[in-house]
């Protein structure tokens, strides 16, 4: 029988907009120091290809402490940081998406984020990606989470209007609902089956068993949010979302809306964002561009080493995007 937690969780991972007050809170500025020694780990892997630099090679005295308690706040504190300081006017888009990369193999393993293979997503609007994932639009994009444990994303070009970035956390948002709504924790905690759009091109476009919105392990609660394709799969099996789930999300979407929930940003050129995505869930505004100024982010999702305990099935869309990607994989190869 799946536990149901039913207490408030009182913990830095379940905070709010209005108690953190803006983007400051989650702020912090790389030092003289720091930016001297990721000039030093830049001119040391200058010569390996980009996305080849392990992590002993992004190590240095003057960094280390710092992305090891980073790490842990993303771990075991409010789960979500912001750094700033890496200016476009100091680096250039190489040496940032270097340095993002670096930073990143302190903190996990990279995995494949679409059907070409890469490990390095970049978020800006392909209006010609014929898989139709979300970041290569410049459409708004709702509350949801991720696939993997540690997402990230970091600026390197703003886009002339709109783009907001906007965070909350989901463990707030299971205390609103333990507040307001409590019969709706159960058909979350049950879930249902989801229906990504990569898998719209395979066989298996929904998959095999459902995904719950909510978990408690060892403990902790955690979240994985994916309402589009919890209603699409529901679409792809020609029914209804049982009546509870088909509320609780709409008294999700509700709760996220509120401005004391949520906390809305901009990312600036050069910061660079990281957050535990089973306890976070994030959106972005819509947002258009100029010959000037065309929006282009860096995104990372990685495995840490230690992973939170969660429900197994927290991993199946993970699972179910490395099956299609290798099924692509050969068919593409076995064409040319």
């Amino acid at each position: 029988m799946t536990e149901i937690y039913r207490e408030i969780i009182d913990h830095p991972s379940a905070w709010t907009g209005a108690q953190l007050g803006g983007k400051e809170a989650l702020t912090y500025r790389l030092t003289a120091e720091e930016l001297a020694a990721i000039d030093e780990c830049l001119a040391r892997t200058a010569a390996r290809g980009l996305h080849e630099v392990k992590a002993p090679e992004f190590h240095h005295p003057a960094l280390d402490g710092l992305l090891a308690r980073l790490l842990d706040d993303m771990m075991n504190g409010r789960g979500l940081i912001l750094l700033t300081g890496l200016s476009r006017e100091r680096y250039n888009d190489e040496q940032l998406e270097r340095i993002y990369w670096g930073l990143g193999t302190h903190w996990g393993r990279p995995a494949v984020q679409s059907v070409y293979g890469d490990v390095m997503g970049y978020v800006q609007a392909n209006e010609n990606d014929p898989y139709a994932r979300a970041y290569r639009s410049s459409d708004e994009l709702s509350f949801h989470c991720d696939t993997y444990e540690l997402v990230g994303l970091m600026c390197v070009q703003k886009a002339s209007e709109g783009g907001v970035s906007k965070m909350a956390s989901s463990l707030a948002v299971h205390n609103a609902l333990l507040q307001t709504r409590p019969d709706l924790l159960e058909p979350l905690y049950e879930g249902y089956y989801l229906g990504p759009p990569e898998l719209q091109h395979s066989e298996y476009p929904v998959t095999d068993v459902k995904t719950p919105v909510f978990c408690y392990r060892d403990g902790l609660v955690s979240c994985t949010y994916a309402p589009l394709f919890i209603r699409q799969a529901a679409k792809l099996r020609g029914e209804d979302l049982p009546k509870g789930l088909a509320e609780a999300l709409t008294a999700i979407d509700s709760l996220l809306r509120d401005p004391s929930i949520q906390l809305a940003f901009h990312l600036e050129p050069g910061d660079l964002m990281f957050w535990q995505n089973f306890t976070n869930v994030h959106a972005r505004t819509e947002f258009k561009n100029s010959a000037e100024r065309k929006r282009k982010l860096l995104r990372l999702w990685l495995m840490p080493e230690n992973p939170r305990p969660v429900d197994p099935r927290f991993y199946i869309r993970a699972e179910a995007y490395a099956r299609y990607y290798h099924a692509e994989r050969a068919r593409m190869a076995a064409q040319a």
